[in-house]
């Protein structure tokens, strides 16, 4: 009848003490708290449990470590692993007999260790030792072999491994599913070790139905790297993690060129901002993404931006509009093109032609004296990013690349900078006009003459409708006149 009252383990109970010295000891009970009855007498309004023994012991011990008590206090201890927790004070008060630990209920089929590298490790007592055998290829050897311990990375994975192996499979897909994809994945990684085929099944189901961190993904890599496994839904999982698709739509076979080309032929502005903002997080250097910038393909970047001029030049020229968009929304939209190409372009140090692609547009600037300040200041944003990036000395242009870029631009700089002023879209005009003021000390002082020249009589008319470059005029004023003097007071 013993066998029909004793109840099916459902946890793993681990205590740091030893076995009672003797199964037929009787424990005193010292908390009521901690009591209750491991055998209890069936109610007489009751079924005996006509469940089968236990899959595993009751009783997994910690090997090797002795707490300093005696050996009363650790029979206790014992016990008060094992009870069950909802005793409650009224049930607790039971006889000294109902504590005892039979024979039969400590009677194992089978024994074995499982050590931690780390020290750790628990004795794993077997009431059936079929349920392994038939289940895990790894324990039917251990068990042929009468293997009495192995050696494991983490003891609590194996631990849980191997009371997984008595849960049904709805069971085990739940238990899978409430830990989530990191355990599973370390679960996956022991279930291959024992090779539990259901398993691994499972693992692999819910990972690959599951969503992914980035770390998970990571983990999933190395995971995949170190083991083979022959399930068919790895297929679909590996394709998840390596698969790079081959974007066939792009004339360059370059998706990051084809998404770029889409944003700068996007009608929709809030569109643009949002994807655009998108694409930058994934290029940019402070993106959290992995970044192959290898794939920024130089020349179809620059095609972009020579059709992007081109259509600025064709926007000028039309002598009457067929669109019902205002000129000023659709130069406004192409100079938006051009300023983000360049931020690609300067990020992944490629921007060196664009300072001479837009000194040389010679049309641009011609056309741009013809337009109303309203239309034409637009084209001063191109030029203001260009100056902010050689004043940073973010770009290694010749001399002659900077000196045609002033040639070209800065009288139209100084021209629009009013209407920048008014519409600024975010522009540090503090920051502009000092980096355009180092800009203009790269030059030659005979070229930087001429220009602060030309910059003083704007300034002295415009006023605050003018960049200030006096601190730069300063430093060029002192270089010119005031050393010059000394070293030749020197000589």
């Amino acid at each position: 009848m013993a066998a029909h009252h004793r109840r099916r383990a459902s946890t793993w109970c681990c205590s740091f003490s030893p076995p009672p010295a003797s199964p037929d000891r009787k424990i005193p009970v010292k908390s009521p708290a901690h009591s209750t009855n491991l055998n209890p007498s069936p109610s007489p309004n009751r079924n005996p449990n006509p469940n089968p023994r236990p899959f595993l012991s009751r009783r997994i011990l910690s090997p090797g470590r002795v707490s300093p008590i005696d050996s009363d206090q650790m029979a206790t201890d014992l016990v008060a692993v094992v009870v069950d927790s909802t005793s409650t004070p009224a049930t607790a008060c039971i006889e000294e007999s109902s504590l005892l630990v039979s024979e039969e209920e400590v009677c194992a089929d089978f024994k074995f260790e499982v050590k931690g590298k780390d020290g750790r490790g628990v004795l794993v007592e077997l009431m059936d030792r079929g349920v392994l055998y038939e289940n895990s290829v790894f324990f039917k050897g251990l068990i042929e072999n009468d293997t009495m311990a192995i050696e494991v990375d983490n003891v609590d994975l194996y631990k849980d491994a191997i009371e997984l192996i008595e849960f049904s499979e709805k069971d085990l897909m739940r238990s899978i599913v409430k830990n989530g994809v990191s355990h599973a994945i370390d679960l996956l990684e022991v279930m291959s070790t024992i090779k539990y085929e259901r398993g691994i099944s499972s693992c692999l189901k819910y990972i690959e139905a599951a969503p992914w961190t980035e770390n998970e993904e990571e983990k999933l890599k190395i995971l995949f790297s170190k083991i083979k496994l022959e399930q068919p839904i790895v297929d679909d999982i590996v394709l998840r993690l390596n698969q790079k698709p081959n974007f066939a739509s792009s004339a360059e076979g370059d998706l990051a060129v084809h998404l770029i080309r889409q944003i700068a032929n996007s009608s929709n502005g809030s569109a643009r901002k949002d994807m655009q903002s998108l694409v930058n997080s994934i290029l940019c250097e402070s993106s959290v993404y992995q970044k192959d910038h290898t794939r920024i393909n130089r020349d179809s970047l620059y095609r972009l931006c020579n059709s992007c001029l081109s259509t600025l030049k064709d926007l000028f020229n039309e002598e009457k509009s067929v669109s019902t968009k205002p000129l000023i929304e659709r130069v406004s939209t192409q100079v938006e093109n051009l300023t983000w190409l360049f931020e690609i372009l300067l990020r992944n140090n490629m921007a060196e032609e664009f300072v001479d692609l837009w000194g040389n547009q010679e049309e641009l600037v011609k056309l741009h004296e013809k337009y109303s300040p309203m239309v034409r200041y637009e084209l001063s944003r191109v030029s203001v990013c260009v100056f902010i990036a050689l004043g940073k000395g973010k770009l290694q242009c010749k001399g002659n690349v900077r000196l045609r870029i002033f040639n070209s631009w800065f009288r139209p700089i100084l021209l629009d900078f009013g209407w920048l002023k008014r519409c600024p879209k975010g522009l540090d005009f503090r920051m502009f006009e000092e980096t355009l003021g180092k800009a203009l000390l790269t030059l030659p002082l005979v070229q930087q003459q001429s220009l602060f020249e030309e910059w003083f009589n704007f300034f002295s008319v415009k006023g605050t409708e003018c960049p200030n470059l006096s601190t730069a005029f300063q430093v060029w004023w002192r270089r010119l006149f005031v050393r010059s003097v000394c070293m030749q007071v020197g000589d």
